[in-house]
């Protein structure tokens, strides 16, 4: 989930009826949040603010509503209160804070770079392809420079690491290589960091088992990402207590378009009811439940993540959290991925690629296959003597008593990620035409008073509207941070001269784009994310 998914393809004209439909009858809800049956290892223990407001009913107006509450909720609000005017902004959060897909994700940051670029290319242009290159690559030094303004650097374990890409497929490999040398010709100095390991060498380097032919070495990062929200959004709550609250338990279930008597947004909530010229989606999988023209371009598909004790020599391997790796094998049977923590047992948070539909149930549950694949796949990876013996259970802490396991699976949980069906996220204002309501009148808009006259000044956001940023591809922790940076500051009507600069156009949302994506969209490559990047 941390960095999964997000393999554009060439365009596919397919029938319209039909491809998005069938896969939204595949199994896998697209309504509202449903209370996950199993726990993410990282919510253990839970963040104080994790149940906020969950009781009280909702305020009955607010400047600026959001709707979620993870990574792209903490960086909206960060973005918003920092640089806004004494706004009033209400977070709408179906269940508990930060308890959907960045609360149980991979905890990576490592962006798909080589792997898309040729693609990409050919789809958008040459120069926007390295745009696109450019701002994935950009999250990680602004995350790392996040987390130390914040002050919660170490307590979010968020750092620099070694990212390697581990081969175990000789065609792949070389496939692999090709593109990267044709990114590395094209991106210059911005893509100097990466090493290329071969046989023998890549084995031993990285302690891994015989089977693997090849390795691609480069810069990425990993996160707590659970603590570094949490963390956030509680510093906002208490520099802000009268601009920002959080009502958790309280899922949106509709919104109306302003009336002659109310000139603003109506959303229903199972708190209350509450108005506002603005609304934010930033709930990824689940925006199509409140922009239903959204439906069959931006859709769930759910993953499987463990933590799991390491054997005793993976050490040498992983370097106590200082590499991360992703594992391909052939390119028609997927990838998993891996970071370690850099505390406590050293946990390994180990995913798997797709669910297949067939695997995975609407219930929530993890599917059977992926769990006994992510359960068993690591001393493969590594060899039998670089896994070594498995590792004791520490003695425990009051944290977790009786919900983890004993033995190298100490839990296993899983969750819902969104892909796009262009293979881009969706960033910026819903237009009506998008949104299907229209927008509240331009004599809505928020404004201040002048504390000398009392009389009101200008508007201090945007033109009232309807934003989101969703529709990761799985690569959340790689565009989700500045997208919804961006976003706050087109909210609030900022000169965007300087974020045009790296927030890529294609990002847009278009009643065009939304058709386009529809005609073109095709589940058997979009399911195949970096499966299908090797076309061989």
């Amino acid at each position: 989930m941390g960095n999964c998914v997000s393999r554009p393809q060439q365009p596919f004209p397919v029938s319209r009826s039909s491809s998005a439909e069938k896969y939204l009858r595949s199994g896998i809800p697209d309504g509202l949040p449903i209370a996950e049956p199993t726990i993410s290892f990282w919510t253990i223990p839970v963040a104080p603010i994790a149940k906020a407001h969950s009781e009280e009913n909702l305020p009955s107006h607010a400047d600026v509503v959001i709707i979620g509450s993870g990574i792209s909720g903490a960086s909206f609000a960060r973005t918003l209160l920092e640089c806004g005017d004494s706004l009033r902004v209400v977070m709408l959060e179906a269940q508990d804070v930060c308890s959907g897909a960045t609360g149980r994700n991979g905890g990576h940051i490592f962006p798909a770079t080589y792997h898309d670029y040729e693609d990409l290319k050919k789809r958008v242009g040459e120069d926007m392809a390295k745009k696109m290159m450019r701002f994935r690559k950009a999250h990680l030094d602004e995350i790392l420079a996040i987390a130390a303004e914040e002050g919660i650097t170490k307590y979010t374990q968020c750092r620099a690491v070694e990212g390697v890409d581990v081969y175990f497929d000789k065609p792949t490999f070389k496939e692999a290589q090709r593109k990267l040398r044709v990114y590395q010709r094209d991106m210059g100095e911005h893509a100097d960091s990466y090493a290329c390991y071969e046989g023998l060498d890549a084995q031993e380097k990285f302690h891994l088992s015989p089977l693997a032919v090849g390795c691609i070495a480069t810069r990425a990062g990993a996160i707590h990402p659970y603590r570094f929200v949490t963390s956030i959004l509680s510093r906002l709550l208490t520099d802000y207590p009268k601009e920002f609250e959080i009502y958790t338990r309280a899922p949106c279930t509709s919104i109306d378009e302003p009336t002659s008597s109310c000139p603003f947004y109506t959303l229903t909530t199972a708190r209350g009811v509450i108005t506002t010229p603005h609304v934010v989606h930033l709930t990824n999988a689940y925006a199509p439940a409140l922009l239903p023209a959204l439906k069959g371009v931006i859709f769930p598909i759910r993953e499987t993540m463990t933590a799991q004790r390491p054997g005793r020599n993976l050490h040498a391997s992983t370097l106590h959290g200082g590499r991360s790796f992703v594992f391909f094998d052939s390119p028609r049977k997927g990838f998993d991925y891996l970071t370690q923590l850099s505390e406590g047992e050293h946990e390994l948070m180990f995913g798997a690629g797709f669910e297949s539909r067939t695997d995975s149930g609407t219930n929530g549950m993890y599917g059977v296959h992926s769990a006994a694949h992510v359960g068993g796949a690591m001393p493969i990876y590594f060899g039998a003597e670089s896994w070594g013996a498995e590792a004791l259970p520490v003695t425990p802490t009051d944290e977790g008593v009786g919900l983890w396991a004993e033995g190298r699976v100490k839990a296993i949980w899983s969750g819902l990620l969104s892909e796009s069906a262009d293979g881009m996220p969706w960033v910026g204002k819903v237009h009506a035409d998008v949104a299907g309501r229209k927008a509240p009148p331009v004599s809505s808009t928020p404004s201040t008073l002048n504390s000398n006259t009392e009389k009101l000044k200008s508007d201090v956001t945007a033109a009232p509207g309807e934003w989101i940023a969703a529709g990761y591809s799985g690569e959340g922790m790689v565009h989700a941070w500045l997208s919804s940076k961006a976003v706050a500051l087109m909210l609030l009507g900022e000169d965007l001269t300087e974020v045009k600069t790296w927030l890529p156009e294609p990002f847009s949302v278009t009643e065009h784009r939304v058709k386009m994506a529809k005609r073109t969209f095709k589940p058997d490559v979009v399911l195949s994310g970096k499966r299908g990047v090797f076309n061989l």
